[in-house]
């Protein structure tokens, strides 16, 4: 499971210290890899704290993917075929992630539960129906369904996080016209809304769309940062991660849900924390 940590306020302060004793740079990155840091993160860290630049400065730094490498990922009941991949940012599609009845029946477990969405005031960080979401949609918990708790654990063994750093499976229908326009999945941590999501559990820092049913037209998950588009196939899932080791979060993941055409349209996202998510 991946346990990356954050370089927050605590190992500024372990870097000042040893810096003052005398500690040699080697020494410093080779401490914090073994506190799982990875390599050229820790040494990028270390160069911008020497230069005194902020550790959490307003370009991206991509360090080693949290997604795991390979052209399969397996779990105890799954494989999972790469479809395709971006690096930067860390986008993947993968196939047969979801038997088509299992995805029958999440859409059943929906079409009981789906009611209007909502998005996070940047202020208040309630939840507010906005204009920008147009879809229902319904959080299930895994302790009261065997289906969800079997797909959550499927998904945590595929993209080698911690089962417990997940939300709640969330299963969303979008009919004619339902969209979601461009937004990120993460908390913007300047705004004074956000405080309250991220005391459940951190920063998101990983997105796993799957795909239900098949869209007779329109429906498509697009990022504009990056000119990508994907087209809604059953049983696939759609992963994308915006969160590195030095706490900064991924621009160039906004993405988006664009109109249905024709039909309608069925996913499940599952999102995954930084820390362990509290309901």
């Amino acid at each position: 499971m991946n346990d990356t940590p954050r370089f927050d306020a605590t190992w500024k302060t372990w870097l000042d210290e040893n810096i003052l004793r005398g500690c040699t740079h080697q020494s410093l990155i080779d401490a914090m890899v073994a506190a799982a840091f990875d390599p050229d993160t820790a040494r990028r860290i270390l160069a911008r704290h020497l230069a005194g630049e902020a550790a959490d400065t307003s370009a991206y730094v991509h360090g080693t993917p949290m997604l795991p490498p390979g052209r399969v990922l397996t779990a105890s009941d799954c494989e999972a075929r790469r479809l395709f991949g971006c690096e930067q940012p860390v986008i993947a599609l993968f196939a047969d992630v979801l038997a088509h009845d299992e995805c029958d029946r999440l859409i059943e477990i929906g079409r009981a539960r789906v009611q209007r969405s909502s998005v996070v005031d940047p202020d208040s960080g309630n939840e507010v129906a906005s204009s920008e979401r147009r879809s229902e949609g319904a959080f299930v918990d895994a302790s009261a369904n065997a289906l969800v708790g079997d797909i959550d654990r499927r998904l945590a063994e595929l993209f080698r996080q911690p089962v417990e750093n997940g939300e709640e499976l969330h299963i969303l229908r979008y009919s004619v016209g339902g969209e979601y326009r461009p937004h990120f999945d993460y908390f913007p941590e300047e705004q004074a809304g956000s405080r309250h999501h991220l005391q459940r559990g951190g920063q998101r820092v990983a997105t796993v769309i799957l795909y239900l049913n098949e869209v007779a037209r329109g429906g498509d998950t697009t990022f504009p940062a990056v000119g990508l588009t994907i087209h809604p196939r059953r049983g696939c899932a759609l992963y994308f991660e915006y969160g590195n080791a030095l706490g900064q979060s991924d621009p160039k993941t906004l993405h988006a849900g664009t109109p249905v055409e024709a039909g309608e349209k069925w996913i499940a996202t599952k999102w995954i924390r930084r820390g362990r998510f509290r309901a």
